[in-house]
């Protein structure tokens, strides 16, 4: 099921709003039903943004202020071998590092994102010059995406995160 609400960009301002909710299965050889590796059940973008124009004393600038949520469940993941106290069991001779028998069977953490952009353009006859900051997953939030065995941890597993807080400025040159 996907749902979209969106108002285009009109009086300087714009916002869409998309959810989808969705279970992702196959049927394996043995004839069961199991997740698929992309079964994180739901997605929620929230995008937002406004433009303040004709500002500056030739009334030649612009403003424009952007945000966007991202909310999502977490990612399914074939987990590293453990025995039946849960313990991590791995057998590094063999090349065996993953239950596959339970792949796809749990979710990690979910995953939330929220990323704000400032731009500032200078509109002059002959090019438009742009400042530009975005400054992406701004609460630093870093969900487990992912687990691998990692003999130098003390429990033996490290965790493949998201991405944390990344601020990036720009400028940018159009003509």
């Amino acid at each position: 099921v996907e749902i979209s609400v969106e108002r285009f960009f009109d009086n300087n301002f714009y916002f869409l709003l998309n959810s989808s909710l969705f279970d992702s299965k196959y049927k394996s050889l043995e004839g069961v039903w199991r997740n698929t590796r992309y079964n994180n059940n739901y997605i929620v973008n929230i995008l937002g943004g406004k433009e303040f124009k004709n500002i500056g004393k030739k009334q030649n600038q612009t403003l424009a202020l952007n945000t966007k949520i991202f909310f999502e469940g977490g990612q399914r993941y074939i987990p590293v071998l453990r025995d039946a106290q849960g313990n991590v069991a791995v057998d590094p001779e063999n090349d065996r590092y993953f239950d596959y028998s339970k792949a796809y069977n749990d979710k990690l953490d979910n995953i939330f994102q929220l990323n704000f952009s400032v731009s500032y353009k200078f509109n002059k006859p002959r090019a438009t010059h742009e400042i530009f900051l975005d400054l992406m997953n701004l609460t630093n939030r870093q969900a487990r995406m992912g687990e691998y065995y990692d003999e130098n941890k003390p429990d033996k597993v490290g965790y493949i995160t998201q991405f944390g807080f990344v601020p990036n400025l720009m400028y940018r040159v159009y003509f």
